[in-house]
Formats: C-alpha cells, sequence, structure tokens
C-alpha cells in the first residue's frame, strides 16, 4: 500500500512540471466544496482559484485565497465580484445557490458524489472541465487501484457511526461513509436507512450492540456516550473502543477527497489493531 501511495504522489509531481495549457489562462474558479477544493489542487488547478468557502482549509496553500462565505452562506456579490468562469458546488443546501448562479448566466457545475464510485467519476469530470483530464483520468486509476486493494481480514467488527448528535444520526452502507467503513472490512450496524444520512433510534445502536464507535463530529466526548442512558451494555463501550475528532481526523472520513486512503488507513487500523 505505501509504494502504491508513493507511486501516486511522485507521478503527480512529474506530472505537476508541465506547462499550463492556453486553455487554463484566463480560467477563473470560485469552490464551494472543501471536498472540490482538495480535489482541484491535486489535478494542479489551483492557480486558477479566485475564491473559496471557509471550509475549504486543505491543503495549507489554499487558505490565503479570497473567501465568498461558508458552506451554507454563501456571499452572491463576492461571486459575481470575482468574475468566475466556472463555479464548482455541492449539494443539499447549495442547489438553491447553483440555481441563481445560472440564472445570472454564471457557469455552475454541482459536484455531490453519493458514494466512491461516484467520487471516482467527479475527479474525471472535474479533471474535463479544468482542462486536465489526462492528470485526473490518471489519478482517478490510482485511486481505484488503491482502494480495491485486496486485504483479508480475521474477521469484521461491528461499528456504530454517529455523523450528528442533536439529533443522533448514522450513515447507511449506501452512503460514502458507509462504504468506506465496509471497504476497510468493518460491518456498518446500520446497513439500511431511510436516506443515506439518517436520524436513528437510540435503542436500535444498543441492540446492534456495535464493537466500535465512531464519532465524527467535534464536541461530543467518550464520556458523554459512555453516560448515555442504556448505552453501558454496548461492547464498544465496556471495552472503550470510543473514537472522537480527537482520535481521528474526521475530514478523511467524512469528505469525498483523494484524502480517501488516508482514511481507509486510518480505519483499517482502528477496526484490525489489536
Amino acid at each position: 500500500m505505501k509504494k502504491i501511495v508513493f507511486f501516486l504522489i511522485f507521478a503527480v509531481i512529474l506530472l505537476a512540471g508541465c506547462s499550463k495549457t492556453e486553455q487554463q489562462i484566463g480560467n477563473r474558479y470560485i469552490i464551494t466544496s472543501p471536498e472540490i477544493a482538495e480535489i482541484i489542487y491535486l489535478l494542479e488547478g489551483s492557480d486558477n482559484i479566485v475564491g473559496i468557502t471557509v471550509e475549504c482549509d486543505y491543503p495549507e496553500q489554499l487558505k490565503p485565497i479570497f473567501k465568498v462565505g461558508n458552506f451554507g452562506n454563501i456571499n452572491y456579490e463576492k461571486i459575481i465580484s470575482s468574475n468566475p468562469t466556472i463555479v464548482f458546488t455541492s449539494g443539499l443546501e447549495q442547489q438553491a445557490l447553483a440555481y441563481q448562479l445560472n440564472k445570472l448566466n454564471i457557469k455552475t457545475i454541482t459536484i455531490y458524489p453519493k458514494n466512491i464510485d461516484e467520487f471516482i467519476s467527479a475527479i474525471i469530470e472535474i479533471g474535463a472541465e479544468i482542462n486536465q483530464l489526462e492528470r485526473a483520468e490518471f489519478v482517478a486509476d490510482s485511486l481505484r487501484t488503491q482502494i480495491n486493494i485486496s486485504t483479508h481480514f480475521t474477521g469484521s467488527p461491528r461499528v456504530y457511526v454517529e455523523i450528528y448528535g442533536s439529533p443522533i444520526m448514522s450513515v447507511s452502507d449506501s452512503s460514502y461513509v458507509g462504504q468506506l467503513v465496509n471497504f476497510a472490512g468493518g460491518e456498518n450496524i446500520f446497513s439500511t436507512l431511510p436516506r443515506d444520512y439518517s436520524r436513528i433510534n437510540p435503542e436500535n445502536v444498543i441492540k446492534a450492540d456495535p464493537e466500535i464507535i465512531l464519532l465524527t463530529y467535534p464536541g461530543i466526548t467518550k464520556e458523554q456516550v459512555q453516560q448515555r442512558k442504556g448505552w453501558e451494555v454496548i461492547t464498544a463501550v465496556k471495552t472503550g473502543m470510543i473514537f472522537t475528532t480527537v482520535d481521528i481526523d474526521p475530514d478523511i472520513i467524512l469528505r469525498a477527497s483523494p484524502r480517501i486512503t488516508e482514511g481507509l488507513s486510518e480505519l483499517k487500523r482502528i477496526f484490525h489493531e489489536k
């Protein structure tokens, strides 16, 4: 795995030495999603980024770029005054943003991968839009190879992922995060839910008896989970196998970004290292 990761990084560095094409020169991108920002940076499109949201905080090189708001509160005037050639948006609450920008004849591309396959396809779609298709296809193929490397596990621990605490929400197997758990050799206790990311009944967590609990949002502690009514009988609570944002960077799990390999590695370590 490490050799493949090194090969990917080395090859991308080599490609980074190529000069910009005529099509790239003059392009001005605004990005409202941190996942898209990470992809465009890896595809060597960051020199054309003229605006981002506050959440676009990785890698460090993106942080000084002009801010047009935060994910759920975009400043339209800042976007318009930046004179973008393309605005890259995400789904959910940004659907209204995309609609309004299109009405203003500002080219807007929505990228919202709901699972791992869609994430790989999104890399190629973005590459085509920023005139970096060859690089994007290489990155997509390399990531696909790393994700699909067969790994033999002695067992699949039952895993509960909590993405929000009020109300308590988890993930289904069809979601990006749920698939990541399964690819890492875990067994997501909520294989099916009404939606990919859905509110759940705490009683059902007790019944499923997860062996590992992952808490991917800030402000929650292991102690708070241990003190939940009835949860003292859960295996993960009894053994202390509760992991918060202090233990693992939630961005490598929640963001559909090229750091998916980091997320998989960390989850495998948690699931299978004794």
